[in-house]
């Protein structure tokens, strides 16, 4: 079941209302319309997404697999690339983006000899080493603690009255909780997990998507467990019967509990869904 309106807790702000915008690989391409929206939203709000210029690849899909120093200094010269536009907040709109730079902040937090050989490696390639590393957020805790559901309601121009909606987080919004930093808004987990983050989601039980689309005016639907399931999107090369599964779980759920659409926060998520959806509907599956 979804997280108790009491149990939710409420915007502390705290992140910054101006950041670097980290946008990936894919918000320049495909999911375009993402980064369109994801700026106007900023914009309508009072926020503002400092472009990240000269930006890389976070290598989140296949570098992560193949070396892990050459993860590290991906992100880390993206990092740089913040800190030298006067930047401690890196926003990213991507789970994998948001991820692999999540990974990074970990490994150069609590490790010296990570955050020694990859500051090493930067000097070599002309690139600033990091004195101190920048905090890394998903877009949606950003809209969440620095605009909240109050703001959105207020700037909600058509309400979106009569939509169901499933709200679909995808699996690397909140894990694995050590890089995320998410933890449990019921009881006193916060206690237990030392690199914890005040203004990270629910864990288990993630609610900023929805309470903001309530606040636009739309019907939330049930849609535990399969809200923080995966997409099967990094599988799509490799086996897409496995991607095709994972997408036929997720939207039958949908369509079994009354949603009309499904809202989506990462772009990989979105595409996988939305490719394997036309599939499935010639194979009989109700469409969402």
């Amino acid at each position: 079941m979804a997280i108790a309106l009491q149990s939710r807790k409420p915007p502390m702000g705290g992140i910054g209302k101006r950041v670097a915008y980290y946008p990936g690989c894919s918000l320049e391409g495909a999911a375009r319309a993402y980064d369109v929206s994801s700026r106007i939203v900023a914009k309508e709000l009072g926020l503002e997404l400092d472009y990240l210029e000269d930006y890389n690849c976070c290598g989140a899909m296949e570098t992560k697999n193949v070396t892990f120093w050459g993860t590290m200094l991906l992100n880390a010269r993206n990092m740089s690339l913040a800190k030298k536009q006067g930047h401690n907040v890196i926003v990213a709109p991507c789970n994998g983006c948001s991820f692999s730079l999540q990974r990074a902040e970990y490994f150069l937090e609590t490790d010296k000899k990570v955050f020694e050989r990859v500051n090493s490696l930067l000097k070599e390639g002309g690139v600033d080493p990091l004195s101190d590393i920048p905090y890394t957020y998903h877009i949606l805790e950003w809209f969440y603690h620095e605009a909240g559901p109050e703001k959105v309601k207020e700037r909600t121009k058509k309400p979106l009255r009569g939509l169901k909606v499933a709200n679909y987080y995808g699996c690397l919004y909140t894990r694995p909780h050590f890089y995320a930093r998410t933890y449990s808004h019921i009881g006193n987990e916060e206690q237990e997990r030392p690199r914890m983050r005040e203004t990270a989601d629910d864990d288990e039980h993630p609610y900023y998507m929805e309470a903001l689309l309530e606040a636009a005016g739309a019907t939330n639907v049930e849609f535990e467990p399969m809200h923080t399931q995966c997409c099967g999107g990094p599988h799509s090369l490799s086996d897409e019967q496995v991607s095709e599964k994972f997408v036929m779980m997720i939207l039958q759920t949908a369509k079994r509990n009354g949603a009309d659409i499904i809202a989506t926060e990462c772009p990989l998520c979105h595409a996988s869904l939305e490719m394997y959806r036309h599939r499935l509907m010639m194979k009989g599956v109700p469409d969402v």
